[in-house]
């Protein structure tokens, strides 16, 4: 009896997968932003077979066999938006403590928070995150079976630091000496301590047995950690140079937490290939380092807002992190020019930590429009779909979605948003605001103007 049930559960899981992989969709009457070009398409159809789009342009007397019709009424037909800094698991903290208060958390919090944290992305359009510290491929399977719903998650895994650096959390100083402790962050497995090139090596390893698909290593200081000067070089050439091989010999790559010119000049010698922030970086030589290795930079801008000096951690002029993050603020002027001067990869990241929920929606609402007034609404589209894209193919044969991201072209994943207008003229159509702290935040997860969302040719929003 029992095999008759386990064959007739199979039989229905199969079946359910036939259909799935049947599935054929046509989005109608659309203009197309491919994620390319600096026009929008007259107006077109989409077939979407599957995970992914089969045409483009094609008629629907060409189409017999469509199971889906979506009428999109005249809208803009756009890659779904990748965000390629996030931080799932520090996304929902007091935003008065920081994330030292994650090490009195139970995991059942931390857990629950990181729920909350993940529904906000399909709903405001973005499609695809990538985790650059602390998200394990637990989440990622919850989505991708269907459990809950969620944009497509790159993973890091555990940011790796050496001892008194970035990510050393050890609040109790009996931790420090005489003998070390782990911190609770490390007893969860969201962070690593490691020294020396062996330790190192076996920490990225250790990840990427975990399931991480790359491997970030903090190599200077940073601005919510107290322990680490920002001017401090963190992890030795060899050191980073032991991340560089554990993850090249995965096919993968390695990513660095660095501010200034040096830290991230020896992270791109040691063969570092993504700099997280860069926000420090004051010389020519730099940038061109960057576009020399083919590198890739994601910084994030809204630590050049000046608004942000009226955040209740950043702004308080008692937090150690207040003189740091002002430091990062002056710079913004330097950097945009630098940034635009030289022809550099470039990712869009808005490494969002220590919010709540409104808050963290007018903090990623509001970089979308610093990028628009940095390098233009085409190049920030691009940034926001084809060159992240670009980014998370990085990952190589380690890629967990081998196919194309960030674009509309045949073979491509079926990750798709409409929105209401033309988002190469106006960024407000992906939700784009004035303020990072005066304007009102919204009030849902979803972004009005973005009535349609498709991930791997699921609809998971549809207003129209």
């Amino acid at each position: 009896m029992n095999r008759i049930i386990i064959g007739f559960a199979l039989i229905c899981l199969f079946t359910i997968q036939a259909q799935a992989e049947d599935k054929i969709i046509l989005i109608t009457n659309v203009l197309i932003w491919d994620g390319t070009t600096d026009q929008l398409s007259g107006v077109s159809n989409v077939l979407i077979k599957g995970d992914e789009i089969a045409g483009i342009g094609v008629s629907e007397d060409d189409t017999p066999q469509i199971t889906l019709r979506i009428d999109g009424g005249g809208r803009t037909l756009m890659p779904g938006l990748i965000d390629a800094h996030v931080h799932i698991n520090y996304q929902f903290l007091d935003s008065s403590r920081g994330v030292p208060i994650a090490n009195e958390m139970t995991w059942e919090e931390l857990g629950i928070r990181s729920r909350e944290a993940v529904a906000e992305y399909l709903p405001s359009g973005f499609t695809t995150v990538r985790d650059l510290c602390g998200t394990g491929v637990a989440m990622r399977k919850l989505i991708d079976s269907g459990f809950i719903e969620g944009p497509r998650m790159y993973i890091s895994g555990a940011c790796i630091s050496q001892t008194s650096g970035h990510t050393d959390w050890r609040m109790d100083p009996e931790a420090i000496w005489p003998s070390r402790q782990d911190s609770r962050l490390e007893k969860l497995g969201l962070v690593i301590l490691a020294d020396g090139h062996d330790e190192v090596l076996k920490a990225t390893r250790n990840n990427l047995a975990r399931g991480a698909d790359f491997v970030k290593i903090m190599a200077g200081g940073g601005v919510s950690s107290d322990r680490d000067p920002l001017h401090s070089m963190q992890g030795t050439m060899d050191e980073l140079g032991a991340i560089v091989t554990a993850t090249g010999q995965f096919d993968s790559y390695g990513a660095a937490h660095a501010y200034d010119d040096e830290s991230v000049t020896r992270a791109l010698t040691a063969g570092i290939l993504s700099i997280e922030h860069g926000n420090l970086m004051t010389k020519p030589a730099t940038f061109k380092l960057v576009a020399a290795k083919d590198a890739w930079l994601v910084p994030a801008l809204g630590g050049f807002a000046e608004e942000l000096m009226d955040h209740p951690f950043y702004g308080n002029p008692k937090n150690p992190a207040h003189l740091k993050a002002k430091r990062v603020n002056d710079n913004g002027t330097n950097w945009t020019k630098l940034a635009n001067r030289f022809e550099i990869n470039m990712g869009f990241g808005t490494d969002i930590v220590v919010t709540n929920r409104k808050t963290s929606r007018n903090l990623r609402d509001y970089q979308i429009t610093q990028w628009g007034e940095s390098f233009g609404n085409l190049r920030t589209l691009q940034a926001m779909t084809r060159d992240n894209g670009r980014l998370m193919a990085l990952t190589g044969k380690n890629n967990p979605y081998p196919k194309k991201l960030g674009v509309i072209e045949v073979g491509a994943y079926a990750d798709l948003i409409l929105v209401e207008g033309n988002p190469l003229e106006d960024l407000a159509v992906l939700g784009a605001i004035p303020s990072m702290f005066k304007t009102v935040p919204r009030e849902s997860s979803s972004v009005s103007s973005i009535p349609f969302v498709m991930k791997n040719g699921v609809v998971y929003k549809n207003a129209l």
